[in-house]
């Protein structure tokens, strides 16, 4: 520390130097986490291999769909105006690959207009990128809806896109409200005018050098990204970095009260305060490393705040210093008396509580804290559209789609089956009418549609009963036709026996007997054919050879088919929303049914993925279940060894990681109770448990390190554990109660975003550190502490000061 005061100039332009070069040179890191997209889900997800699977076959285009929500019933203006829109967007060209005319035929009609006639859906396949997508989608909006304020566009690109926009314009709401809220609080505390800048000037420099080198660490290595990671940097940098330099900015004052030198001061605040900050940043990065070890990329994206951490901890070491050492007392100008380093009158109550009745304390905390976690329901929700809300188009128009159609109907799942031969066969399309079937009666399902059933129903003609109706009607057709050919031949006879000639114009009955004769081998071929085929004893099902090679039925298989016909497709509309908890139970059991029916058919050896939303959040649930046990577990045990090893005891680190666990608990049983039972959300989105989770432990462990480091401090200077941790409970309850309502204030700063897992995500982290600094850290880890005793350190014995 002698060195970096001596070196103080030098040392600080050199980074101001270096963090301005970077950020002027670094790629865009909002660009980033947009190009990295919403859901970057692992290469052996389900869903991941059913996208996988269309790209491969060339067929991996994305539908959207121009979505019109009409006032009244369908009129031939309306259609009209839908068929002009309808010529435009077949002239568009690529990406556009197709677009399907609603009234083209008459079962199309039925499929893309709604049964009330007020909802229209105009498909739009486009095989391009979701950059693309959104471009193509902006560009039908200006050139061709122009004012049609009732057309909306929606899909999943689309949805996606605007969540990521409404991420983005969130940052920069939080960004600015963060510095305001942040320097508002600094400014009450400190009733400085120049103490709330420098913690600002301090961590805007770690911000910006934390940005620039992510973004060539994503560039270079890989690194995760999503638009969770600028956020979280925002409020945990500023969070975390403000309460670090108030716990330097006390004890400096501290030390300044005390009659120290200068630089003998700031160097006393890092052998003390600054040992606290190690310790604090430590755990805090150790928290955030361990996200590395998830599987999920998009979990994996926090890992940022890690080298963030890491930054922090440089310039709060060289910057710090400099501030301290160049401004000196006109450091907390105009005040000659800062708020923040009078001992807590609070905290000096409650100590005495906890100490001297502990286990009252610790009832305290249990009537608080124990009848919440009881109504703890883990109730998750994979709803995107809830993210943003219902002002973006593409909200609209899924919306429409759902009133029009039915839920379901919005985003289906899609069952493929793919193989290295042609699959649309005479031999296998049977047995995909069988799949329909039985897709079509698992619970959750509404309708299956496929090229069997490509309006939702079985095509009647497939059926071998139906066949064997016609065929009987040809026979019975024939003996009545023989009947006739009979007569008419006696009839010829006759004629002849009287020496009359046949009557001209009269039909040759030997005509009529050639055609019967050839109608009934036709029957008999038939009926051969059907006898031979297996496909009726399976299915019930038999097509005729040639029946895939009619004409009317191409454009069928054109969107039931793909690679060449050696991979089909089957949409299943869903009863529940698909963005639904019950979706996911449903893609459940779509999967068992399918893999159940293809089992000893043509289709046995097919492979075998499902799409769509639905499937995608299945996947979204396993590996977020999956990331979170395992990062946790990780984290945990991470946290207990280096807290061991810095307090060298056993003992502490359970008591404080267990009060961290109790809160974090806690916390997410009141968000739960808000936004389920009182705003009426599915559950809590499934990304906030994880990051809810590393955010409150990672940040909340570093109050307990405050004291708990203070406490070590207070026993080595010769303190009986009763007496140590009354008054370090006395001196650091202020500057935790301080920073605690500074880190809340920063991801408070997050309401405004707008984005629903943030607004979750911000809940559980401001309930959890409010509730862990006002009341679990104060009346249960004293109680604890003085419980066990000189049993604390076990199984090490206290440091001694010499």
């Amino acid at each position: 520390m002698k060195s970096i005061i001596k070196f103080k100039w030098p040392v600080t332009i050199g980074l101001l130097i270096i963090t301005v070069l970077l950020f002027m040179i670094s790629p865009n890191l909002s660009k980033q986490a947009e190009d990295a997209g919403t859901f970057q889900l692992p290469e052996d997800a389900a869903s991941k291999k059913a996208m996988e699977m269309l790209n491969d076959a060339g067929a991996g285009e994305e539908t959207i769909s121009l979505v019109y929500s009409l006032d009244e019933k369908l009129t031939d203006s309306a259609k009209k105006d839908i068929a002009s829109n309808v010529d435009e967007l077949k002239e568009l060209g690529d990406p556009v690959s197709s677009v399907l005319d609603p009234f083209e035929s008459e079962e199309l009609e039925a499929q893309l207009v709604s049964k009330d006639k007020k909802t229209v859906l105009v498909p739009i396949t486009v095989d391009g990128t979701q950059e693309e997508v959104v471009e193509l989608a902006d560009s039908i909006k200006s050139d061709i809806l122009k004012d049609q304020s009732s057309v909306y566009l929606t899909g999943e690109a689309i949805i996606n896109n605007d969540v990521n926009l409404s991420a983005q314009e969130g940052l920069k709401r939080t960004e600015i409200i963060t510095v305001v809220l942040i320097f508002a609080l600094l400014l009450a505390v400190f009733r400085s005018i120049v103490t709330p800048l420098i913690p600002l000037v301090a961590v805007g420099i770690t911000y910006l050098l934390s940005q620039s080198i992510v973004a060539f660490f994503i560039d270079w290595f890989g690194f995760p990204v999503s638009n969770y990671t600028q956020i979280f940097l925002v409020a945990i940098l500023f969070g975390i970095g403000t309460d670090y330099c108030i716990l330097l900015l006390s004890r400096f004052k501290e030390e300044l009260g005390a009659g120290q030198p200068i630089n003998e001061a700031i160097i006393r605040t890092y052998k003390t305060a600054g040992r606290t900050l190690y310790i604090s940043g430590l755990a805090v990065f150790i928290g955030f490393f361990a996200i590395g070890f998830a599987d999920f990329p998009i979990f994996k994206s926090a890992v940022a705040v890690a080298v963030g951490i890491a930054v922090l901890l440089l310039v709060l070491s060289t910057v710090m210093p400099f501030f301290m050492a160049t401004l000196k007392e006109k450091l907390f100008w105009p005040s000659k008396k800062s708020v923040s380093h009078n001992d807590s009158k609070l905290w000096a109550w409650m100590g005495k509580l906890s100490v001297n009745r502990p286990l009252l304390s610790m009832a305290v905390v249990a009537v608080i804290t124990v009848p919440l976690l009881f109504t703890y329901d883990d109730a998750l929700s994979f709803n995107t559209v809830d993210e943003i809300g219902d002002s973006y188009d593409s909200v609209k128009g899924l919306q429409a789609i759902e009133d029009g159609f039915g839920q379901g109907d919005s985003l289906p799942v899609q069952v493929l089956l793919s193989s290295d031969e042609k699959l649309v066969t005479e031999d296998a399309v049977p047995y995909v009418e069988k799949l329909s079937r039985e897709l079509a009666k698992v619970d959750g399902v509404k309708s299956v549609r496929s090229i069997t059933r490509p309006a939702g129903d079985a095509i009647e003609e497939f059926n071998a009963d139906y066949q064997l109706g016609k065929i009987a009607e040809g026979v019975n057709g024939a003996a009545d036709g023989l009947d006739q050919a009979v007569k008419g031949l006696s009839q010829q006879a006759a004629l002849a026996g009287q020496g009359q000639a046949p009557q001209p114009g009269a039909p040759n009955p030997l005509d009529g007997l050639n055609q019967i004769t050839g109608g009934l081998k036709q029957a008999g071929d038939q009926l051969q054919g059907m006898s031979d085929s297996e496909t009726i004893r399976d299915t019930g099902l038999y097509l005729p050879p040639g029946t895939l090679e009619n004409k009317e039925f191409a454009q069928v298989i054109d969107r039931y088919s793909f690679g060449e016909e050696k991979g089909m497709k089957l949409e299943v509309i869903l009863s529940d929303n698909p963005y639904s908890p019950e979706a996911i139970d449903t893609v459940d059991r779509i999967n068992e049914t399918t893999e159940r029916v293809i089992k000893d058919t043509p289709l046995e050896d097919t492979e075998v993925a499902i799409g769509g939303v639905s499937s995608i959040n299945r996947d979204l649930s396993d590996i977020s279940t999956s990331d979170f046990t395992q990062t946790v577990t990780i984290m945990l045990i991470s946290l207990f060894v280096v807290l061991a090893i810095l307090f060298r005891s056993f003992i502490m680190p359970l008591y404080m990681i267990g009060s961290l666990l109790l809160t974090y608990f806690t916390s997410v049983a009141v968000a739960e109770w808000i936004f389920v039972e009182g705003l009426g959300y599915d559950g809590i989105s499934w990304a906030v448990p994880f990051f809810g989770f590393v955010m409150l432990v990672a940040l909340g462990v570093d109050y307990s390190i405050f004291l708990m480091d203070r406490f070590r401090e207070q026993s080595a200077g010769g303190m009986t554990v009763t007496d140590a941790i009354k008054a370090s409970m006395a001196k650091m309850g202020t500057v935790i109660i301080t920073a605690a309502i500074i880190l809340a204030g920063t991801f408070g700063a997050m309401v405004p975003s707008g984005v629903l897992s943030l607004v979750q995500i911000a809940t559980i982290v401001i309930t959890g550190l409010l509730l862990y600094g006002l009341i679990v850290l104060p009346l249960l880890i004293p109680a604890m502490t003085v419980s066990f005793g000189n049993g604390v350190w076990w199984p090490f014995r206290p440091k001694k000061e010499k």
